[in-house]
């Protein structure tokens, strides 16, 4: 027995439970680089359509081709020497002039959860809709007010299915002292990623409130998604895609809808096996977890190509917004290196995430957007294109063409509320 025992206290110090941890220090300064290549019109992380994806539709500007996308965030706990000042200098193959400003927001950001006297509240209904396949699997849609939404009573199972993990990238709420791009520096801050760009090369960060951050990037931005539709005799629609190297994984939506006499029903659907609504499984997602979520059949492997929306889903809606997303890779770097010896504090400086994602948008029943008029026949500019209702209606006709769009835009409008409608010198 003792020399049982002898075996089992020799065992349980050489246990990596009670083997010395060593203590790790977080960065002061942490450095994020997003890059997304978009295919057919854009859809900002949640799947619902930007301002901007919405002018850009109006001014013919949605489909023909892929864009490169490119944020860069930076957050710092150390204090400036002077007004908050970076740069990130980019390599030559960026064809975007030697350096990219980081710029610091003016003002603060606005109140959590407060909201504007003159904001209209969301109204009408959802119908969610998941999973691929040409029927609509039992028990769906589920169905939800957004009034009571509005009021504040959030259904329980509104996210029955939701368990991502993501991290988010630096802000200006969660840092001292926060930078990004693009911006409002008119020289450099807002210019466009050229279609030849490529990330490929040496990157340096530097700033009177970050240490110099020097990184190496082998991952450029991922392929274009090439999406096309099919519609079978039931009434369902089968998406397939091209296969993008380096995914890790896919996701398909689809936000469509109907107004009905200022009553907007909207329509949701996504390839998740679970129940979802506007998600993160859009947003980027790490590889890690992107392999946990396959398994949990929440995304879609990177080697699947086709997935078909349920007839009722088609039927449910007079129109519909498709989303489909292929996750990437990532790049971490960590200056400096972890020590070898565990005794030794690893006091990290600064952290770099470079993450990737390819991205593809159409109109349903559309594999690529039309382009559209600029100006009306009166000679009036087109009316600014915001996210309240009447604009939802304007620029879902505007885009989509008569009483289809006007419903979806109506519906899509309804879902995220606005401002009140005043009055323009201007045609919708």
């Amino acid at each position: 027995m003792k020399g049982n025992s002898a075996v089992v206290v020799a065992l349980l110090l050489a246990s990596p439970a009670l083997a010395q941890t060593q203590k790790v220090v977080p960065p002061k300064t942490v450095y994020w680089l997003s890059a997304a290549t978009q295919s057919g019109f854009g859809m900002a992380p949640g799947a619902q359509p930007s301002s901007a994806d919405m002018m850009r539709m109006a001014m013919g500007g949605g489909g023909g081709g892929a864009m490169k996308l490119l944020d860069l965030d930076i957050g710092s706990k150390l204090p400036p020497s002077g007004p908050p000042a970076a740069e990130h200098a980019i390599p030559p193959a960026m064809s975007m002039g030697p350096a990219l400003p980081l710029r610091t927001p003016k003002g603060t950001p606005g109140k959590v959860g407060e909201t504007p006297e003159d904001f209209e509240r969301p109204k009408g209904k959802l119908l969610l809709f998941w999973g691929c396949g040409e029927a609509a699997r039992p028990g769906q849609p589920v169905v939800f007010d957004f009034a009571k939404m509005a009021a504040g009573q959030i259904p329980p199972n509104l996210f029955a299915g939701e368990r991502v993990r993501i991290s988010r990238p630096p802000s200006q709420s969660g840092w001292p002292t926060y930078g990004r791009w693009p911006n409002d520096d008119r020289k450099a801050g807002n210019k466009a990623v050229p279609t030849n760009a490529s990330l490929l090369g040496a990157h340096r960060v530097t700033g009177n409130y970050t240490p110099q951050i020097d990184f190496t990037l082998a991952q450029d931005w991922m392929a274009p998604l090439g999406l096309n539709q099919a519609k079978m005799p039931s009434g369902a629609v089968t998406l397939k895609w091209t296969s993008v190297p380096g995914s890790t994984a896919h996701y398909a939506s689809m936000l469509g809808g109907k107004d009905e006499g200022g009553e907007p029903t909207v329509v949701f659907w996504s390839s998740s096996d679970t129940q979802t609504f506007v998600s993160a499984l859009s947003d980027y997602i790490p590889p890690s977890e992107a392999t946990r979520l396959v398994g949990r059949k929440q995304l879609m492997p990177s080697s699947q190509t086709s997935c078909a929306i349920p007839k009722e889903a088609i039927a449910a809606a007079e129109g519909g917004l498709i989303s489909l997303v292929s996750h990437g890779p990532e790049q971490n770097f960590i200056h400096p290196p972890r020590p070898k010896d565990p005794k030794v504090d690893w006091v990290q400086e600064w952290s770099v995430k470079a993450r990737y994602v390819s991205r593809a948008g159409a109109m349903l029943g559309m594999d690529e957007m039309p382009g559209g008029a600029t100006a009306t026949a009166s000679g009036k500019p087109k009316c600014p294109v915001d996210t309240s209702e009447e604009a939802g209606k304007a620029a879902g006709g505007a885009i989509l063409g008569g009483g289809f769009g006007r419903s979806v835009g109506g519906a899509i409008g309804g879902l995220m509320g606005g401002k009140k409608k005043k009055p323009q010198d201007c045609e919708p």
